[in-house]
């Protein structure tokens, strides 16, 4: 199958790195270019996403998880003729209401007092589904470790200070794909109905027995799914 894409910019979410997109970058380095975006040396998405499009290919597909998604989504809205496909995962489009700001602000708080671990400890149990639990939880813990605390709160107040997006989706009019797990504790299946209305060309999954992080999750099942947007 031919891809209508020479390059694909994987955009990690919370507290992860390229591992979260190990399987993805296996699948598709034999046939266009992969990147990681670099989002643990800026703590706002406005240099998040400047140093990206500096770094990226003239054209590129964009495939972002969780805060990977709200970067994308920058990226879009700061160089939209740099983009040929875009894939959000288990992201929105809007920006922090007062209640999860204060959630944020915990997380923060924690990490500061040297309680990281029990923030990680809620998020390994929020963001992945029973089911995949036992599998995942080691390489989430592992990545956050080796991340650490300070990570934390940078891409916490970089997600905080995000704007919304909803008023761009209309004029995105490349090949889309919004896509969530069924079973994530930290995203809105509601949000993401009406972020893949809101895109003129998207097409909109749920994946069942499935929690937030996707790419560690349903790797096959995403895989699939990117390979056809890739080919839109």
């Amino acid at each position: 199958m031919a891809f209508k894409t020479d390059a694909i910019l994987f955009l990690p979410a919370l507290l992860c790195d390229s591992r979260l997109y190990k399987s993805m970058i296996n699948h598709f380095a034999d046939s266009v270019e992969v990147s990681v975006a670099d989002t643990l040396s800026d703590n706002n998405l406005r240099a998040m996403a400047e140093r990206a499009i500096h770094s990226m290919p003239e054209r590129c597909a964009l495939v972002g998880n969780s805060m990977g998604g709200y970067l994308a989504l920058e990226i879009a809205a700061r160089a939209p003729g740099r983009v040929s496909h875009l894939a959000l995962i288990g992201t929105n489009s809007h920006a922090d209401d007062a209640g999860v700001r204060t959630k944020r602000e915990q997380a923060i708080r924690l990490a500061e007092r040297g309680k990281f671990s029990s923030f990680v400890d809620g998020y390994v149990e929020s963001a992945l589904s029973f089911s995949n639990r036992a599998e995942h939880a080691p390489l989430m813990r592992e990545m956050a470790r080796d991340l650490g605390a300070d990570t934390l709160v940078a891409q916490q107040r970089a997600i905080m200070d995000r704007k919304s997006y909803e008023d761009d989706l209309s004029s995105i009019k490349v090949p889309s794909l919004v896509m969530v797990g069924r079973e994530d504790g930290l995203a809105d299946t509601a949000h993401q109905q009406t972020m893949a209305k809101r895109l003129p060309n998207c097409r909109y999954m749920e994946v069942p027995k499935c929690g937030h992080l996707v790419p560690l999750e349903a790797p096959e099942i995403l895989n699939s799914a990117l390979t056809t947007l890739f080919s839109a």
